[in-house]
Parts: C-alpha cells; sequence; structure tokens
C-alpha cells in the first residue's frame, strides 16, 4: 500500500495514459489542420479540427472520471 499522500505509480501511469492520449491526439490533430489550411484542404482541415475537439473532450471527460475514481 502507498503511503498516505502518494499515489502508486500505476495511479500515475494511468493518469497520463487517460489524459496525455487524448492531448497528443488534439495536438496532432492541430498540427495536421494547419498543415491542411495552409494547402486550401478546407474539408479536410474541418474533419480534423472535429477530431481535435473530440480529444480536448476526451481529456477533460476521462480527467473527471479519474478524479471521481480516485477520491480528489
Amino acid at each position: 500500500m502507498a503511503p498516505a499522500g502518494r499515489e502508486p505509480p500505476s495511479v500515475r501511469l494511468l493518469r497520463l495514459w487517460l489524459v496525455g492520449v487524448p492531448l497528443a491526439m488534439l495536438a496532432t490533430a492541430l498540427a495536421f489542420a494547419a498543415l491542411a489550411a495552409a494547402q486550401g484542404s478546407w474539408a479536410l482541415m474541418a474533419v480534423l479540427l472535429t477530431l481535435a475537439a473530440l480529444g480536448l473532450g476526451l481529456a477533460v471527460v476521462q480527467a473527471r472520471l479519474l478524479r471521481r475514481a480516485l477520491g480528489r
């Protein structure tokens, strides 16, 4: 059992995975949306911005679920 006030490494890894992956998805989608806009591919840019919004939404929802599950 972890000492009071410290979370075990598995919980830190879970937190990193559940919040970090959607944020990486957000950053990647925004980067490719900028490239699509530079080339004038507006439909692709719209799809990528939608994907970026989904990544941001996933990060927020998963962070809230982790906070609730871990009692913080």
